[in-house]
């Protein structure tokens, strides 16, 4: 067998290498995130903590330089008193266009246990009001109103549909979870920012307080 055929076997081998690689760890926590490169994503994840390794086939993460790279935080987001996995995954980028995904792991016993985390885009559409005036946008926010004139919105007609699914990002801050949402009357054009901050209640991290920020 010929050198050059043995060169072109390893680097087609290698270009075909879906083995899990290391993405993200927590070393002092001894806490390992691994995943297989497939193309434009990461998938296949496990994570290995301590001697102890969990799969989650159903997630995936962009496979990008590493602005979009996988993260791994430690944080008491529950206000029980120990730190639960926070696994951070970014699913869109680019253009505007931003969306990542929290995955939030806490331990039980001799095993992990997903937390549930309510939609931050249905926290808001639920809590906020808000809609296209002959002045501007409206934004009522916890009884707080918020106007954005025309001027600014550019707005032509009362027509316009103001949209939060183009950018949503969690986020962690001192112990608490938060998503940034930014609304946007058309595309590129982003009015202001939305921040749902999460407490713990019922077994279910709820997005609670509500904050707008004019941009």
């Amino acid at each position: 067998m010929s050198l050059l055929f043995l060169s072109l076997w390893s680097l087609l081998m290698a270009m075909n290498d879906v083995s899990p690689k290391c993405v993200a760890e927590l070393e002092d926590a001894n806490i390992q995130l691994f995943s297989e490169e497939h193309g434009e994503w990461l998938r296949n994840f496990s994570l290995k903590v301590g001697s102890r390794t969990y799969f989650f086939p159903e997630w995936e993460n962009m496979n990008g330089d590493k602005r979009t790279w996988p993260q791994l935080h430690s944080a008491d987001v529950t206000g029980d008193g120990r730190e639960e996995i926070l696994v951070f995954l970014v699913k869109a980028r680019g253009n505007g266009l931003y969306k990542n995904e929290v995955h939030i792991l806490e331990h039980k016993s001799d095993a992990i246990e997903e937390v549930v985390i309510e939609d931050p885009r249905a926290v808001v559409l639920k809590n906020i009001k808000m809609k296209q005036t002959e002045q501007g946008v409206e934004l009522v926010v916890d009884h707080v109103h918020a106007l954005i004139p025309n001027d600014e919105t550019k707005a032509s007609n009362q027509n316009v549909q103001l949209s939060i699914d183009h950018f949503v990002k969690y986020t962690i801050e001192k112990n608490h979870l938060k998503a940034i949402l930014l609304l946007e009357r058309k595309s590129g054009e982003y009015l202001g920012s939305l921040i749902v901050t999460y407490r713990y209640k019922n077994g279910v991290l709820q997005g609670e307080d509500i904050e707008f920020i004019r941009h």
